[in-house]
């Protein structure tokens, strides 16, 4: 009855923050810190309380000191989806991601230096790319799994989105970015869509 009345409990409420050092993420095995997508919000427990009063509710928490948002589903509270941030122009409280990120064999990604080109080049080809005059984003389809990659003004890296339940698998999405693409897209060997 009190949760009906004052909304969903905070799962992070009793968290205690544990870190030892900094957060790593895996670009290619979707892990934080080791933790994948899809395990048990609570492995997450190392990252403490949130920092949003009340996003929980709609199953996102929010590290603004961390440059991180968790997303996860209210019914299993299974984790779906992994920000990392380095810049949000619409929300000035996130600080820089500062951990590492691997991707491509373990490599270390210097996300402050990379550009769209430089992320294309280090990463392959993306399925789609939508553009505005303020943002571009790249789209990396696998199977099960997406990567939404946020460029701001000249291509300079904003956040990644990484994904167990993707965007553009939504027809209306699909619509809404104008892919012009096949859908499903072809994936390689190795999980990789095919090029641009």
């Amino acid at each position: 009855m009190l949760e009906f009345l004052l909304g969903r409990r905070n799962p992070t409420r009793t968290w205690q923050a544990g870190l030892s050092q900094p957060l790593a993420f895996d670009l290619d095995a979707a892990t934080l810190h080791g933790v994948r997508l899809g395990e048990p919000l609570d492995r997450l427990s190392l990252l403490g309380p949130d920092e949003n009063l009340g996003t929980h509710r709609s199953g996102e928490l929010v590290y603004f000191s961390a440059g991180l948002t968790v997303s996860f589903s209210l019914s299993t509270r299974c984790i779906t989806a992994y920000r990392i941030v380095l810049r949000d122009p619409s929300e000035p409280r996130f600080r820089p991601f500062s951990g590492p990120v691997f991707a491509g064999a373990g490599c270390r990604l210097d996300l402050h230096a990379l550009d769209q080109k430089g992320f294309v080049d280090s990463l392959g080809p993306y399925y789609w790319r939508d553009s505005d005059e303020d943002e571009s984003i790249l789209f990396y389809e696998f199977t099960g799994l997406e990567w939404q990659v946020e460029f701001g003004p000249h291509l300079r890296f904003n956040s990644l989105i990484v994904t167990s339940e993707p965007l553009l698998a939504d027809e209306q999405q699909r619509r809404a970015y104008r892919v012009s693409r096949p859908w499903p897209p072809v994936v390689q060997a190795g999980g990789r869509q095919s090029g641009r």
